[in-house]
């Protein structure tokens, strides 16, 4: 169903710049996300890009600690799956090697809408 541009709810511009944080961060993290699990990148470059991010996203101001769409979500919850686990997971568990994969493919337009769990913002 189309909707209409007057119909469109307004969008603060501080939620403007959390959305555009997200499109110009997920496409890189996802490339770096399945070069970590190829053994291309080290797991702890992909950890530094992690805590990098991490750190301009802080810097942002917000306060609304759900995901503004489910593209946002997904990154939400690559971030988190690569931060929680070690490299060895990442390189030899099948399940987390799909999630990553599934998440990745989806951040990079290539790949079908994950199942996302329910996720927030740091």
């Amino acid at each position: 169903m189309l909707t209409l541009a007057y119909n469109r709810p307004a969008v603060s511009e501080q939620e403007q710049y959390l959305q555009q944080f997200v499109v110009d961060n997920a496409p890189i993290l996802a490339l770096k996300a399945i070069a970590a699990s190829h053994g291309d990148i080290t797991y702890v470059q992909l950890q530094n890009l992690v805590n990098h991010q991490l750190a301009q996203w802080w810097l942002l101001p917000h306060d609304n600690l759900l995901p503004a769409n489910h593209y946002e979500a997904c990154y939400w919850s690559l971030v988190q799956t690569v931060s929680a686990i070690s490299d060895y997971q990442l390189l030899g568990d099948r399940f987390i090697r799909h999630k990553v994969a599934s998440l990745s493919c989806y951040l990079l337009n290539i790949g079908p809408s994950p199942n996302v769990a329910a996720v927030s913002r740091p």
